[in-house]
């Protein structure tokens, strides 16, 4: 948690902002002004960026849904797990 805290203080106020904002919608990462912060969060293992597309062939029953923002899964950027997002949260309620 403490490196994580530290990482949180370093980003300048526009990334915090924009770091909360991917806490509810990973997917607001995914744009031209957010790929600096979003190649910091792949190097530091706390999402993905490249999710493969899922075809409905490969399920035996139904595909799950393309985004669960309950779970920190969106369309083209996800959260390593669940307990990473509570974590950068957390790091960013400290942080202010």
């Amino acid at each position: 948690m403490r490196k994580l805290l530290y990482f949180v203080n370093s980003l300048s106020m526009d990334e915090k902002k924009l770091l909360s904002e991917a806490v509810e919608n990973p997917d607001t990462l995914y744009t031209r002004d957010q790929i600096p912060l979003l190649d910091k969060l792949v190097g530091k293992n706390l999402v993905v960026d490249d999710i493969p597309p899922q075809s409905p062939d490969l399920w035996i029953d139904a595909p799950p849904p393309e985004k669960d923002t309950e779970l920190g899964i969106g369309k083209h950027v996800a959260w390593q797990t669940p307990l990473h997002r509570e974590a950068v949260k957390l790091a960013l309620k400290a942080s202010t």
